[in-house]
């Protein structure tokens, strides 16, 4: 039998919302045109059913921008085209991260000392 000890976590897990804005004729907006093909899939969709992933193509020239909220009511705003691929999922890992670590100490199932 095989394990997966340290599988890889879904960042959609983590979000409440999600929007996506960009403009197709802009260059360097192939990182939210992806990200919205993902969110919009029927896998993450089956896998996430609570999630409410929105997108928007802009009909005037404006940056890329994807909105994020999360679980613990967090609001984050960004704009994407200033990203490559490798630099966003370093930004959405930090926030993986921090919104692990919270869920964490929320959901802690040891005894907190003191009690």
């Amino acid at each position: 039998m095989k394990y997966n000890l340290f599988p890889k976590l879904d960042f959609f897990s983590y979000m409440k919302k999600i929007h996506v804005a960009y403009h197709p004729g802009r260059p360097k907006t192939e990182v939210a045109r992806r990200l919205i093909m993902r969110m919009t899939s029927e896998t993450t969709k089956k896998n996430h059913p609570k999630l409410e992933a929105t997108w928007e193509l802009l009909g005037y020239d404006a940056p890329a921008t994807v909105q994020v909220e999360f679980m613990n009511g967090k609001e984050k705003r960004f704009l994407v085209e200033h990203y490559s691929r490798y630099e966003m999922q370093n930004v959405v890992d930090e926030w993986q991260y921090e919104a692990h670590m919270e869920n964490m100490k929320v959901n802690n199932l040891e005894k907190p000392e003191g009690e």
